[in-house]
């Protein structure tokens, strides 16, 4: 198997250390009360013993337990600030375990593009791609199909809260059929 093939994630003090760097150190601090800021600055100190902390937890396909647990607040969208469900709730987590997130979640994204599993108009959750470069290359084949005498019709159909609905079982299924399996299928079933 190939260096990109999820099962093989090894975690350096490299890799840990440019994600620490890159920390937004006005993020918030999740319930275990480690401040970006502080993994920031204390980068090169720390990155070694997360990357042993983080290649414990990947090997043995669990989360520490302090992990698992998150901050839940309301952030305000739009409307009335009364009305709750105006609300959309935010969990704070622990920011070292975004980090680990954040390597396997490349690790993972890598794997899928190198090995063709996600198609070319998936924009969303892609590196130099957004909801934007979705738009735009949607407009460009309408206004194609348009000039070429096309008709066109279009309906819009609204995800907002999708991700809110997952199945977890049913991403664990197509995280394996897509060839994720073994301590990344396990550590991202553990949480």
């Amino acid at each position: 198997m190939d260096d990109h093939h999820p099962t093989h994630i090894c975690f350096d003090k490299e890799t840990v250390l440019l994600k620490l760097q890159r920390l937004q150190p006005d993020k918030s601090q999740g319930p275990d009360g480690l401040n970006p800021k502080l993994l920031k600055e204390c980068a090169e100190s720390v990155a070694v013993p997360l990357a042993e902390i983080f290649q414990i937890s990947l090997d043995e396909g669990q989360l520490p337990t302090d992990w698992k647990l998150a901050d839940v607040i309301p952030i305000f969208k739009k409307g009335s600030k009364v009305d709750s469900s105006n609300h959309r709730p935010v969990s704070l987590t622990s920011v070292s375990c975004e980090v680990m997130e954040s390597i396997i979640r490349d690790h993972i994204q890598s794997f899928l593009h190198s090995n063709n599993i996600i198609s070319d108009s998936q924009h969303v959750f892609r590196q130099r791609r957004s909801c934007l470069t979705n738009l735009l290359e949607t407009f460009e084949e309408w206004t194609k199909a348009v000039d070429e005498g096309y008709g066109l019709d279009v309906i819009y159909l609204d995800y907002r809260k999708a991700f809110d609905t997952v199945p977890h079982g049913r991403l664990l299924q197509k995280l394996k059929a897509c060839g994720i399996n073994d301590k990344p299928l396990e550590w991202i079933k553990d949480f």
